[in-house]
């Protein structure tokens, strides 16, 4: 028998019969009884131990412990921080992008593919750079004034070509 009072093997399980003039107890019964009786005899203030050892085709108990499944939020330390606050990378390339494709506008379409640049880096920046005040609206803002810019020329020139060339 093992130390919990669960008999190792088939042999033993099957040499365990209840003495002769006790009623004959269905297997759930018998197993509750085991538990309880365990219980009785565990030493005050510890639990019972009521694992047993693996059947055959059973896995171990401990193989069967898994990694914890909750959510641990991870702590910045404060050299972290203050790097994460000077990153601002993005919103600068958004601002000059902008302000280029806007002066660019001006005088010429090809000031589109600035501006474009600038919308998406300021969009990009927003979500990347919590900390980057308000310099990816800069960029977000001059990137739509020369996009705006660039539509008004097209609108210009394929208005005044026919005119021109007719």
């Amino acid at each position: 028998m093992s130390q919990s009072g669960q008999p190792k093997t088939r042999a033993e399980r099957e040499q365990s019969v209840p003495p002769a003039g006790t009623p004959a107890l269905s297997r759930a019964q018998a197993r509750a009884a085991e538990a309880r009786a365990a219980e009785l005899r565990a030493p005050a203030g510890r639990s019972p131990d009521l694992t047993r050892p693996p059947v055959a085709g059973e896995l171990a108990y401990e193989s069967t412990i898994t990694a914890p499944t909750e959510w641990v939020p991870y702590v910045y330390t404060t050299a972290e921080i203050q790097t994460h606050a000077a990153r601002r990378g993005l919103s600068v390339a958004a601002a000059v992008c902008g302000v280029l494709g806007v002066l660019a506008g001006i005088f010429v379409i090809w000031g589109a593919p600035l501006s474009i640049a600038a919308v998406v880096l300021a969009l990009v920046a927003r979500y990347v750079e919590r900390r980057s005040g308000g310099l990816w609206l800069l960029g977000l803002l001059s990137g739509l004034l020369g996009i705006l810019m660039a539509v008004l020329w097209f609108v210009v020139i394929t208005r005044m070509l026919p005119a021109y060339f007719g």
